[in-house]
């Protein structure tokens, strides 16, 4: 099975932002053009700052398209023509393809969205390479980097339609597919996980953009609980069980009224005995006293 990092490495928008890029060189880089443009328009956007405090309400310049023509020297059919529907295989194909629902505004943001964060992405997919990272510690890393763009791009990831960078979406569901592949919840549970997902995404931007101070990892930590919940494994129930029973005892010795008998003599020594042979096969399965640490079948598939 392909690692997790190659399958994000090969999701639809990572295929068209390395064709678009080798296809027409010439081409991509009056894209690039227009995308410094917006980043000049936007900049002017940026809320002011009330002490170390700030919010980034979404935006909506006029006449965007237009104004990054102006901005960048290039003709406004020519901007326009770049990110319409009916593009007539002309040139590089835009990452909204053809539906003419998605106006070429939408379709233009939505680029120079994917393709300001894309250093973060690969840089946070390099870091989970080198280090063979957990399915929840690649997410964990992942939605870092997009707390970290979000933070140094506040202006563009408010711009109308505001939030992440679509892609986003589109990896969620590669982790989404990783966790619940041998799920008996199957495509449901995927298209479920997904959805959390993109959402809790979407929080994480929201959380930057409302508090100019969060940093990558406070950001990250507002959503860290739902995150984990969704892409770890359920307990195993006998795990549970011995969990609650040894809780319930410690409560109950901690707390016991004055004269009050939990345990007898002989029940104390033996459960003494049973928790002293049962740290011992749980040192050796962590790997204690020289042994291997076995990981769980479920951590290997999740890389």
């Amino acid at each position: 099975m392909p690692s997790l990092t190659q399958d994000l490495a090969h999701t639809g928008t990572a295929r068209w932002l390395r064709e678009a890029r080798q296809a027409d060189p010439s081409a991509w880089k009056d894209r690039e053009r227009c995308f410094e443009a917006l980043a000049r328009i936007l900049d002017r956007w940026r809320s002011s700052r009330l002490g170390d405090r700030w919010s980034q309400p979404s935006v909506s310049p006029p006449h965007l398209l237009s104004d990054v023509a102006r901005d960048a020297r290039i003709s406004r059919g020519s901007v326009y023509q770049r990110w319409t529907a009916a593009q007539n295989g002309r040139g590089i194909t835009r990452w909204a393809g053809p539906d003419p629902g998605v106006a070429p505004r939408e379709a233009f943001v939505a680029e120079a969205k994917i393709v300001s964060f894309w250093p973060c992405r690969e840089g946070a997919l390099a870091v989970a390479d080198v280090f063979e990272m957990s399915l929840i510690e690649v997410a964990a890393s992942y939605l870092r980097a997009l707390g970290a763009w979000a933070a140094d791009n506040p202006v563009l990831a408010a711009c109308v339609p505001s939030g992440p960078p679509p892609c986003v979406g589109e990896d969620m569901r590669v982790l989404a597919r990783r966790r619940f592949a041998r799920s008996p919840a199957g495509r449901s549970g995927i298209d479920a996980a997904a959805s959390k997902l993109k959402a809790l995404a979407g929080d994480l931007v929201g959380a930057v953009l409302g508090d100019a101070s969060m940093t990558p990892l406070g950001a990250f930590n507002v959503i860290r609980d739902q995150t984990l919940r969704l892409l770890s494994d359920p307990p195993d129930p006998v795990i549970v069980k011995a969990g609650n029973a040894l809780s319930e005892l410690a409560d109950r010795l901690l707390y016991r009224r004055d004269g009050e008998q939990v345990l007898t003599v002989g029940q104390a020594r033996q459960l003494q005995a049973e928790i002293t042979s049962l740290s011992a096969l749980l040192a050796s399965a962590a790997g204690g006293h020289g042994g291997e640490i076995h990981e769980d079948p479920g951590e290997e598939a999740d890389r």
